[in-house]
């Protein structure tokens, strides 16, 4: 069985440099500083085998292991005979023999090969201690740095691959919790512990980081307490995600190594001793070092959720908007799909929708501000949706809610929709206004430019001709351009001019006179052979 806590929002400011510290620096001591080890094994192989040790060595090694009678022994007993040439490999793996081995109660004083067999294996041995493995893995009798080094020691790439992925995982918690300086003094006092832990047990040689993970994992678990944590499992061919209590997480931990040492017998190769030594000292070590702020672990787990909550939060007010919409409360629909799109600005379908809804309510300040918000709405591109929905603002019903300047913002919609024909209407009917054909007259202009623009590279003569008798017709002079400055800001309210109304309904200060600053003759000058004309969206 295999739990463990993971977190998934990492950004730059909340980076946990010293967990990668650690990954990196573990690599590299296996990749680099352990990298020889390998020749030295072999020609220690080498040197035992010119020396004809085995004669020696493996009728003894195959009596200890019968007298075991475990199934450890039995195991190793199988391999030995399959591969007898792997007779050093499984001497030197197995901590108890080699031990009493070397200790001279295998090959005793007393044996007439005990002479030749002790030179030849004290070359073996010479050999074997120059691996930077042997040097600094930790042993009973090897001194206090080894407590240390012996954490960033591995003994295949498929141990240093799966310790630095749990690493990965839990150790951003706690780092996150305790802060960087007291998280890496945690961890290493987490191995140290686990450390002192196997060695009280075992002679074995240890090497690995896995004491001091199972230290920063049961930190996660004291640090965070009752509060829920994401946390990948995996039983037996089963595996899944879920959230659960991060306490809960340190009894099933210390349970599972308990179960896998009992299953073990005591002589798998894998140091459970060093794994609850570790586990019991990250506890002890996190709930010593608790933060002092204590609402800092709280805004931790909000942030790590958030997503989570505005994820739950929109399917929920998705499914309400949807319910309403099928009891036919349209009202109360398109003000949930309307809180949709205050969420999820970026999002236009929760806008269309809104709009949809909106269209079938009797609410028609709910009508109106849906539409407004559509046409604010800055996309990269006009989706197919959108070009419906502009088409649909466009008609009578909905077009005469908007104000003037909205309008004018609608018909510039269009024409990057490519619905120019429709763009064309909007514009008539607010040409057929001589107050608003003054108040807005420049806007309307480079609207009537942006079409007779778009009609003209698609070749299309006739509707281009009609687009400029307009320009001709409502502005054949620089003087008959005045307007107003076009609102940056989405307005909150409908506000403003309406079809059919007069300067005097006018909110705001309308802007006239700019055409005071033109030059030149009486006829506004306007290329209307220069298709590339710039055209403000």
């Amino acid at each position: 069985m295999l739990v463990l806590p993971y977190q998934t929002r990492l950004n730059a400011r909340n980076l946990p440099l010293v967990t990668l510290t650690l990954v990196l620096l573990n690599a590299l001591v296996y990749l680099v500083l352990q990298s020889g080890d390998q020749r030295h094994f072999e020609s220690a192989g080498k040197l035992y085998a010119a020396a004809s040790l085995a004669t020696i060595e493996a009728p003894r090694y195959q009596e200890w292991l019968r007298q075991r009678d475990d199934r450890a022994g039995l195991a190793r007993l199988a391999a030995l005979q399959k591969q007898p040439g792997q007779l050093l490999l499984l001497i030197e793996s197995d901590a108890e023999f080699a031990r009493a081995l070397r200790a001279g109660r295998v090959i005793v004083p007393g044996d007439p090969q005990y002479a030749g067999w002790r030179e030849a294996r004290r070359r073996v041995d010479s050999e074997l201690d120059r691996s930077f493995t042997r040097s600094f893995g930790l042993v009973a009798d090897g001194g206090w740095l080894r407590y240390l080094s012996y954490q960033f020691l591995h003994g295949s790439l498929g141990h240093l691959v799966g310790n630095m992925l749990v690493l990965l995982l839990a150790g951003p918690f706690a780092e996150a919790a305790l802060g960087r300086a007291r998280f890496l003094g945690a961890y290493l006092a987490a191995g140290v512990a686990g450390g002192f832990a196997h060695v009280m047990l075992s002679p074995s040689l240890l090497v690995g980081a896995s004491a001091a993970i199972a230290g920063a994992m049961a930190m996660v678990a004291v640090l965070y307490g009752t509060r829920r944590v994401r946390v990948f499992y995996w039983l037996f061919v089963y595996f899944d995600t879920a959230k659960v209590p991060a306490l809960a997480l340190l009894p099933v931990w210390m349970l599972n190594e308990l179960v896998q040492w009992a299953i073990s017998g005591g002589k798998s190769q894998v140091a459970y001793s060093a794994h609850l030594g570790g586990i019991v000292a990250g506890a002890l070590l996190a709930w010593l070092l608790q933060p002092r702020d204590r609402a800092r672990i709280d805004r931790l787990v909000a942030a790590e959720f958030a997503e989570d909550d505005r994820t739950e939060r929109r399917s929920n007010l998705l499914r309400q908007a949807q319910e309403a919409a099928a009891r036919l409360d349209t009202r109360r629909a398109a003000r949930l799909y309307g809180e949709l799109a205050d969420q999820h600005p970026d999002n236009p379908e929760y806008l269309i929708a809104y709009l949809n809804t909106a269209l079938l309510s009797p609410d028609g300040e709910l009508l109106s501000d849906a539409a407004l918000r559509v046409l604010w709405f800055r996309g990269k591109r006009i989706s197919e949706a959108l070009r419906k929905a502009f088409l649909q603002i466009a008609q009578p019903r909905l077009l005469s809610l908007l104000p003037v300047d909205e309008q004018l913002r609608l018909s510039r919609r269009l024409v990057r929709a490519r619905e120019d024909s429709a763009s064309l209407r909007v514009l008539d009917g607010i040409l057929g206004d001589a107050n608003l054909r003054t108040l807005y007259a420049r806007q309307i202009a480079d609207c009537l430019l942006a079409l007779y623009t778009t009609y003209s590279r698609h070749g299309l003569r006739q509707q281009a001709d009609a687009v400029r008798s307009r320009l001709k017709t409502y502005f054949p002079s620089a003087n008959e351009i005045g307007g107003i400055a076009p609102s940056s800001v989405p307005p909150a309210t409908i506000r403003g001019a309406h079809l059919g109304g007069t300067p005097s309904t006018l909110r705001g200060t309308t802007t006239l006179g700019r055409s005071s600053k033109l030059r030149g003759t009486d006829t506004l000058h306007i290329d209307l052979s220069d298709t590339r004309t710039r055209i403000n969206q």
